[in-house]
């Protein structure tokens, strides 16, 4: 009998120590399941960047160049700015024989250069194009040099300016021809110059280029963003290796550019916006040409297209 009680002591005991484990175990899974939950809770609230979604190796990385303000106020009366400019310095070069619009050393330079030979002379400065860039306000003026040969060779200057005085000076190039090069003209209107609509009219060119599926790794041949080309209504000849180079070296946003600079010349009457596109390593220029004729965006080119390289 007392064997039997011992036994039953036995059991019970036993019983007692698995029924504190199943209730632990119990416990212990319970928190386990609310914990996980809570983890994929966690998880499935985070925001994950698109861009690392359709492809890890292009990260963005916020890169943009500076652009400059578009506020231009009134066009026409910044191209009588600039004809007024050019008329003095003809003037003030006709009574003192000095080119005082270039520093002491460009002038010295420049003289240099011309009185190399007998015969040479400055006679006049003619204006090539007007605009705007990092630096400020400027007027491109060639000087030209005549001989007793029939050719006029034209060195070229990016003079900046503030108000009606010249602040700074920039030696750009050097041509030849047998006429001196003038592409801004007096007599004519200036018209809509389009500067003001270069922005939203990139946003199109971005919203395109992300919609066409054509951004980095995709953009493989010029000849695929043809028919983008048309859609803009650009010239799909003189547009299509620039949009091509555009979205092939852009984010996966297309926000890595910014508009550095304009400039307007009335032979041919165009405008012209720079664009600058900065990534990782390399820099990457682009122009956009405004027909102030056909009040239209006409081109998109790779490269800086001005009339400071026109003969």
């Amino acid at each position: 009998m007392n064997n039997l009680k011992k036994l039953n002591k036995k059991y019970i005991k036993w019983f007692v120590l698995l029924g504190l484990i199943i209730l632990v175990g119990i416990s212990y899974g319970f928190n386990i399941y609310n914990i996980k939950d809570k983890t994929v809770d966690k998880i499935s609230s985070m925001t994950i960047p698109f861009s690392l979604i359709v492809n890890p190796k292009n990260v963005d990385e916020g890169i943009a160049p500076k652009s400059i303000s578009l506020k231009t106020g009134d066009m026409e009366k910044t191209k009588l700015k600039a004809i007024s400019l050019v008329s003095t310095i003809n003037d003030d070069y006709q009574n003192t024989k000095e080119l005082d619009f270039l520093s002491s050393d460009q002038e010295k330079a420049l003289l240099k250069r011309v009185h190399k030979e007998p015969h040479r002379y400055i006679y006049k400065m003619t204006l090539l194009n007007f605009g705007r860039d990092n630096n400020g306000n400027y007027i491109t003026v060639s000087c030209n040099r005549y001989d007793d040969t029939k050719n006029i060779v034209s060195y070229r200057y990016r003079l900046y300016y503030k108000d009606n005085n010249i602040t700074s000076a920039k030696y750009l190039n050097t041509k030849s021809n047998k006429f001196p090069p003038k592409y801004v003209i007096e007599d004519t209107e200036l018209g809509a110059s389009g500067i003001d609509q270069a922005k939203p009219f990139m946003e199109r060119i971005k919203t395109t280029i992300i919609n066409s599926n054509l951004t980095m790794a995709n953009a493989t041949d010029p000849g695929d963003f043809n028919q983008l080309s048309i859609n803009l209504g650009l010239n799909p000849d003189d547009s299509n290796n620039g949009l091509y180079n555009l979205a092939k070296n852009s984010n996966s946003r297309v926000t890595n550019f910014g508009i550095v600079g304009y400039q307007l010349s009335d032979v041919p009457r165009y405008s012209r916006i720079y664009l600058k596109q900065q990534t990782k390593d390399t820099s990457y220029y682009y122009t956009l040409t405004f027909n102030r004729n056909s009040n239209k965006f006409v081109k998109f080119q790779r490269g800086i297209i001005s009339t400071d390289n026109k003969n």
